[in-house]
């Protein structure tokens, strides 16, 4: 159950948007990760913690937390690619540093490839990280104007 602090920030380091697909933050290490909790994991951090973990389930994907998207492309590549993780029954987590806003978009876009709606994709996203998860104005009109699953 997400927990939220008195500012709305999250409590928690990880937190389940629906089943089978988490959002959080960089608190852990890669590797606990993936032997311990999930089938994958996509890291958003802003540097690649993969060192030791070739032929695991991560995914390094730099995506800076700016009023813009740089790559579009690989924005929708990677929602895309965790969506179909989560239809074949896997543990999939994102996460970035603060697990607010580009863990936000890319799981975001996965339940936007899902089948949710944009504006239910950015709710389930804020129900789960808090007020302050997809704070990040480009991100949510991205996800709202650009993306279709």
């Amino acid at each position: 159950m997400p927990a939220f602090d008195d500012e709305g920030y999250p409590v928690n380091a990880f937190d389940e948007v629906i089943p089978g697909l988490v959002q959080g933050d960089t608190t852990h290490d890669p590797l606990q990760m993936l032997v311990l909790e999930f089938d994958a994991l996509v890291d958003l951090c802003g540097w690649d913690r993969g060192i030791g973990l070739e032929g695991l389930p991560y995914t390094f994907q730099q995506i800076d937390d700016v009023p813009w998207i740089d790559d579009e492309d690989a924005v929708h590549a990677l929602g895309v690619d965790v969506a179909a993780h989560v239809r074949d029954g896997k543990r999939v987590a994102v996460n970035c540093a603060a697990g607010l806003n580009r863990s936000g978009l890319i799981v975001g876009r996965a339940l936007i490839e899902l089948g949710y709606s944009p504006a239910a994709a950015i709710g389930k996203v804020r129900a789960a990280r808090g007020v302050w998860a997809l704070s990040n104005v480009a991100f949510t009109k991205f996800l709202l104007f650009d993306c279709r699953g």
